[in-house]
């Protein structure tokens, strides 16, 4: 991701502000190819279940909550993700959208039982969870999906859509960048019997932090004591966002981790790592607003970007594709503030 600067929040941000579809392209590339690598992993018995065990049924919350979450992360300058190894990297900006994130996930905590209640009065389209579960196959949206995908990528390579001109030592193009993510993730499903994901690895983080500084009212919060089990490597495993160290804490903050030591292996191979200077204020603000907005939205939906845009969208699974929606819709408006009120 640091090599080719794959930031999810630019997809959207990109061809909103700038006519710039590259990244817009590179992404739909990843999630073609995941639909495939997916589906091929289900159909040789690789893992045992599917989107129904993973995601639950789309509702309003979902459209809010990625509504919420696109704003946010156009106004962070990075998703949940990106975020990660932009930080690696010595990027001041991120490190304020970073800190953003856990105040947010202290405060949508508070709120964590109103979200669970909206989510469960607003459910759409009854007890259905995936496209399969409309079109009555899994076989079809993923073929449907791949030859769309083939058409356009043919279409695009003739016309040298696939090419970006770049100048920095060590980049990786965005096509190329995709190829390896969509290996890696499928690798990791396959293993591990799950998509990846951030968020609840950030709210558990936000809960450790609260719990330092703010112990008596950390413990009142009812979301900070929510578990609930998760098939992981074939096993079921309690996870939450409490500080004990579950299936979340083994996964996401490994994850994390991981992100912010390869960027800055990276950044520092290559002579870029440096820490910036501090942005200016309105920056600075809009940095830690939007990492507060990405917290509260991946709250309301039950997932960050990650996991619904990476992991659910290429499962065809309906409440990531709803998320989705949520998401383009919120990054246009992120996209209008920020022409407006911060790139003055």
């Amino acid at each position: 991701m640091y090599r080719s600067d794959f930031c999810m929040a630019g997809v959207f941000r990109d061809a909103y502000l700038f006519r710039d579809y590259h990244r817009m392209k590179a992404f739909f590339l990843l999630v073609c190819l995941l639909a495939l690598f997916l589906y091929l992993i289900r159909h040789f018995n690789l893992i045992s279940t599917y989107p129904p065990s993973f995601f639950g049924t789309p509702s309003a919350a979902d459209l809010c909550g990625g509504f919420i979450f696109g704003i946010g992360m156009v106004l962070g300058g990075g998703c949940l993700l990106s975020t990660l190894y932009k930080l690696g990297s010595g990027h001041t900006v991120s490190a304020i959208t970073f800190c953003g994130v856990l105040f947010g996930g202290f405060v949508s905590a508070a709120f964590y039982p109103m979200f669970r209640s909206f989510a469960a009065s607003t459910v759409l389209l009854g007890d259905k969870t995936a496209l399969e579960h409309i079109v009555g196959s899994a076989g079809v949206p993923v073929l449907v999906t791949s030859v769309l995908a083939a058409s356009l990528a043919l279409r695009w390579a003739r016309k040298g859509g696939w090419s970006q001109p770049a100048y920095a030592r060590g980049y990786l193009p965005l096509w190329k960048a995709s190829f390896i993510m969509a290996f890696v993730i499928a690798l990791v499903v396959a293993f591990s019997g799950r998509p990846l994901a951030v968020g609840m690895g950030y709210a558990k983080l936000s809960g450790i932090v609260g719990g330092l500084f703010l112990p008596s009212l950390t413990g009142k919060l009812e979301f900070f004591h929510t578990e609930a089990p998760r098939l992981l490597y074939g096993r079921i495993m309690d996870g939450g966002a409490g500080p004990a160290f579950d299936s979340v804490a083994l996964t996401q903050f490994s994850l994390m981790a991981g992100v912010v030591g390869g960027s800055f292996i990276s950044s520092f191979k290559l002579g870029e790592f440096r820490i910036t200077r501090m942005p200016p204020g309105r920056q600075a603000f809009s940095a830690f607003l939007g990492g507060m907005l990405m917290a509260a939205g991946a709250l309301m939906a039950g997932g960050c970007n990650l996991w619904h845009l990476i992991g659910g969208v290429p499962l065809f699974a309906l409440q990531s594709m709803v998320f989705a929606l949520g998401i383009a819709g919120g990054s246009f408006l992120g996209a209008v503030f920020i022409r407006r009120a911060v790139i003055r």
